[in-house]
């Protein structure tokens, strides 16, 4: 087994921002006499003997213990952490509230992925995130999960008045988050932006309906970097406006060559249209359509798809 990689040390006359940051801790959890954090505990004694660039968090946390952490973080402009996952730590809104005082420091931190997983964030907690990736926001952040928290409509609404302005973020999954028709308008409006840098967009498990997938459809075909999108579940049916909506976006954004529109009512005869709206699509790569469809379509829609990649790819020498 290779030997672990040692953390780096400050160089003769520089301040090692990770012994300075341990002080700082310490000090501000005996000021205000918080419980330790199971994970930090874990983390600071891993990092003596290793870089530990993603900080993780999977059980319960005292919320004033945990502000304390970032506010420490936050007050030696510690810059060194990569990616933050918090997991159904039940941290709710105050959670992302001491999250973001952190990312909105200067220097920004190097933090890359943020990730809220089922941990009872609501509308509010969307609001604070709008502001910390807006436009005069963190710059660093590129990939955003926030699956299992129930903000619904509202709190897309929320966040959507700060990605609608984001260059940056390129995953965004919305998993499982109670979205129902008004959350594919405010979608729309986000990947409307010029500089819009999303390229995979996932909203299984959502209310979106026959209106909100053809509202997010809309600004899905004015993106210019979306490869991926994932509609799984989200309880629309084949209506003429929706099969309309797919075609257009079949022949017109060429990037966006993965889709996932199982688990919806789409009937044999709409898998038929849909696939007669694939012919010809030559940057279409995996399409799943529906359990309903017939072998006949299921076969169609492989030929399609598997004479688009034979199409597009080249034979090596």
């Amino acid at each position: 087994m290779a030997p672990k990689k040692a953390p780096k040390k400050a160089a003769e006359g520089d301040v090692d921002l990770f012994e300075e940051f341990k002080k700082c801790f310490k000090k501000m959890e005996q000021e205000f006499e918080t419980p330790k954090i199971p994970n930090v505990v874990d983390i600071l004694r891993r990092m003596e003997e290793e870089e530990v660039k993603a900080w993780c968090f999977d059980t319960d946390f005292d919320p004033m213990a945990f502000r304390v952490l970032f506010q420490a973080l936050h007050q030696v402009k510690y810059v060194d952490i990569e990616a933050l996952r918090i997991w159904k730590c039940n941290g709710g809104d105050e959670s992302v509230r001491s999250v973001c005082y952190f990312l909105d420091m200067e220097p920004a931190p190097n933090v890359k992925d943020l990730q809220f997983c089922d941990n009872g964030l609501t509308e509010l907690g969307c609001e604070f995130l709008a502001r910390t990736l807006g436009p005069n926001g963190n710059r660093n952040i590129n990939f955003l999960r926030l699956d299992y928290n129930l903000f619904g409509s509202l709190g897309v609404e929320k966040l959507s008045s700060g990605l609608s302005q984001n260059s940056t973020l390129r995953y965004l999954s919305l998993q499982y988050c109670n979205i129902g028709a008004e959350g594919g308008l405010h979608l729309s409006h986000a990947l409307m932006f010029h500089r819009n840098a999303v390229e995979i967009l996932k909203l299984r498990g959502n209310y979106l309906g026959n209106q909100g997938v053809v509202d997010l459809l809309s600004g899905v075909r004015r993106t210019k970097t979306l490869v991926e999108l994932d509609l799984y579940d989200n309880k629309f049916s084949d209506s003429e406006d929706v099969i309309k909506s797919l075609c257009d976006v079949f022949a017109n954004v060429v990037c966006l060559t993965k889709y996932d529109l199982s688990g919806n009512q789409i009937s044999d005869a709409g898998g038929q249209k849909l696939v007669q709206g694939m012919i010809g699509r030559g940057h279409l790569d995996k399409v799943f359509i529906s359990e309903q469809v017939s072998t006949k379509t299921w076969e169609q829609l492989e030929e399609v798809t598997a004479g688009a990649k034979k199409k597009g790819g080249k034979k090596k020498k």
